[in-house]
């Protein structure tokens, strides 16, 4: 079943040029995308016109399922860390669309949101404000406040930004699990990780290019003026950076190296 249906979709910031222009893509349960491509090349501009947050400069985005659920794990360079709210109360909000943003939580509410800190591993940190967290803390509570509404559609924008490596592991062991019961779009530098789970990929680097498999060759990259980091495996760990005849990244030399 179709969840979203986007169509010849422009997106950027109101008086300036198109960031990101000719995006058709249809989200289908259970799928898993993951949204790849260079530092400054549009995916976290289309990830936030996907939620929401930004306006589409024209096109079309259409949520099949009008009450269809959505959660929402930002850049966490994005959060006021200064805010004073408490973690169970972060994890709480992610109720808000469908409460109102005065509204009330339950005992039912409250527990959901315990058993959610339980599972990530951060229920003794519930009672703290944010500002007294690390990043990988505060990505983990935003991890359960994108879960608590029980989405059909999750959407995670760099999501092992500040986590350490056993959390990852686990992340992506849980995501796994979750795709079973929703369908999951992930912006992510680390390919050679998240091929292993992904279903399909988006390339975006100004333009954007659909690809229906979790494995991309090099001229596959080449045909879509991509220029991410192909990751090769053998005895010597070694990354190989492409480059393109007439791509602009290629030539400020302006590459992802992570």
């Amino acid at each position: 079943m179709d969840l979203v249906r986007i169509k010849h979709l422009a997106v950027g910031y109101p008086g300036e040029a198109p960031v990101v222009s000719g995006i058709d893509l249809t989200i289908r349960e259970r799928d898993y995308i993951g949204v790849i491509g260079p530092n400054g090349g549009g995916k976290t501009t289309f990830i936030r016109t996907l939620v929401g947050a930004l306006a589409p400069l024209s096109g079309e985005i259409e949520y099949v399922d009008g009450g269809l659920q959505v959660g929402y794990l930002p850049q966490i360079k994005r959060i006021d860390r200064n805010f004073p709210i408490t973690v169970i109360d972060v994890v709480l909000s992610g109720l808000a669309a469908r409460k109102g943003l005065f509204g009330r939580y339950g005992r039912t509410d409250r527990r959901r949101a315990m058993d959610l800190l339980v599972e990530i591993g951060v229920d003794k940190l519930a009672k703290r404000t944010i500002g007294e967290l690390s990043g990988g803390e505060l990505q983990r509570v935003l991890l359960c406040r994108a879960l608590i509404s029980d989405p059909r559609l999750l959407i995670l924008d760099e999501p092992t930004t500040f986590v350490d490596n056993r959390f990852e592991k686990e992340l992506y062991e849980l995501l796994a699990g979750l795709n079973e019961r929703m369908a999951i779009v992930m912006v992510s530098h680390d390919l050679g990780t998240v091929s292993r789970y992904i279903k399909s990929m988006v390339c975006i680097n100004r333009c954007f290019h659909y690809h229906p498999s979790n494995t991309i060759r090099a001229e596959q990259l080449q045909e879509y003026d991509c220029p991410i980091q192909l990751i090769s495996h053998g005895p010597i760990p070694h990354t190989v950076l492409g480059t393109h005849d007439g791509c602009a990244c290629c030539e400020r030399k302006t590459f992802n190296t992570k």
